[in-house]
């Protein structure tokens, strides 16, 4: 059989799904435009699970998994639908990126293939909680693991979008080596945020501390392990906040304005995002958490961490050399005019 009618019999497949896809341009962007759709769908509906939990977790559906409850298991149900779209969208992509990825960037399988081996870790634990094997331990290593779910997706997303859109660079912004370590950081305190977070809802220190800056009138040294919990999640609150808010004023003028609009707007989103997410979290103690607040803080936190994310893969720090020829050309019409 000849090489043309092989590439045809290894295209029959994806011409029944796309049928614009041509073996002859396997440069052509429409697999690429499916694949950097693919990967935005599967983290939206990753979001809708991360909610979804909350919603289950809040209103006490997740404990009566296998019983019925007084009218909260529309909550568990919305969960589990979440759960199988978030499955078939990532065995999707996986196929897709195995088929394509490739060809636009060599990373793009292996972050498929890790957000696939993510999900089957956490139907595994989604199994072992229906067991009531230790069950709060469990429901809080499920929620690090759909969180860390987001990575390898929105890796996808920013490694394909140059291929989805032709008016969209390929190379990274390259940033300073001090500010990207900075962003690097603001991204892991989010992510230490969000599992401290479930830390305290799986321990039951949602309203261990309920004034400030004090935890009931005192210091929290030397208090029960739910106060001193709820206290380190609240000053952990307080480091991310500052982190970032020091990290993304100082990418700004680093950003090109030709193309980068969209991360120009995301910064400006990021700061106003983590606002609301110390009001969202102080609404959620005064109201004795309450389910809209409860799940609104978790939503909330995981799109910042996604955001984060976007700009870690989209920027790069800047070698030593770029960074000396920069500071050297801002330096040298001083030096001509003097």
């Amino acid at each position: 059989m000849s090489s043309a009618a092989e590439q045809a019999c290894a295209a029959l497949p994806l011409r029944l799904v796309f049928p614009d896809w041509h073996p002859r341009y396997p440069d052509a962007s429409t697999l690429p435009m499916w694949t950097h759709r693919l990967s935005l769908a599967t983290a939206l509906a990753a979001w809708m699970f991360v909610l979804a939990t909350g919603l289950a977790h809040g209103s006490g559906a997740a404990a009566c998994a296998g019983s019925p409850c007084d009218g909260s298991l529309g909550a568990l149900q919305a969960q589990h639908l979440a759960a199988w779209g978030v499955g078939l969208l990532t065995a999707a992509l996986c196929l897709m990126s195995l088929l394509e990825g490739r060809r636009i960037h060599a990373t793009v399988p292996r972050l498929a293939a890790l957000a696939l081996l993510l999900v089957v870790a956490r139907r595994l634990l989604g199994e072992l909680m229906a067991l009531e094997v230790s069950p709060g331990l469990l429901s809080w290593a499920h929620l690090c693991v759909s969180v860390i779910f987001f990575a390898p997706v929105m890796g996808i997303a920013c490694l394909t979008r140059h291929a989805a859109r032709p008016d969209s660079p390929a190379r990274r912004d390259a940033v300073p080596a001090g500010s990207y370590r900075l962003l690097v950081l603001a991204t892991g305190l989010c992510f230490v945020q969000i599992v401290l977070g479930g830390l305290v809802r799986h321990a039951g220190a949602g309203l261990a501390c309920g004034d400030l800056p004090l935890c009931r009138g005192v210091l929290p040294l030397g208090q029960s392990a739910e106060v001193i919990l709820h206290a380190v999640h609240r000053l952990h609150g307080l480091l991310f906040a500052a982190v970032t808010f020091v990290a993304l004023p100082r990418l700004r003028p680093h950003l090109r304005r030709q193309t980068d609009s969209t991360r120009r707007l995301l910064l400006v989103l990021l700061s106003f995002g983590v606002l609301a997410q110390i009001v969202l979290g102080l609404l959620t103690v005064w109201s004795y958490l309450g389910l809209l607040f409860v799940t609104l803080h978790l939503g909330l936190g995981a799109l910042l961490l996604a955001g984060l994310l976007v700009l870690c893969f989209r920027l790069r720090a800047a070698s030593a050399a770029s960074e000396a020829a920069d500071l050297g050309g801002l330096i040298s019409p001083q030096g001509d005019a003097a």
